[in-house]
């Protein structure tokens, strides 16, 4: 399990970022999600460090870990998609 983050499902973290980011689109976020979602799941790893990928932060960044795309170390109140937690 991936430690710090707080499991979040896709259809629920879409809703959080839409209202985060009203210009945003629905499907263009979703799609992003579950794209990111298949490169954690067939072993992508962050292109700086080579950790596993954040699946949300790598959704907007491109294939990253939580520490390279945030410079912070633990991921404190930060969301990840729940598949990729455990």
């Amino acid at each position: 399990m991936k430690i710090g983050f707080t499991p979040i499902s896709i259809e629920k973290y879409v809703e959080i970022h839409l209202r985060a980011n009203p210009g945003a689109k629905r499907a263009e976020i979703t799609q992003a999600l579950k794209a990111s979602l298949a490169d954690y799941k067939n072993g992508v790893t962050c292109q700086s460090c080579g950790n596993p990928i954040w699946v949300i932060g790598s959704a907007l960044a491109g294939p990253m870990c939580f520490t390279c795309i945030t410079g912070e170390a633990i991921p404190e109140d930060e969301y990840e998609i729940d598949e990729a937690c455990y």
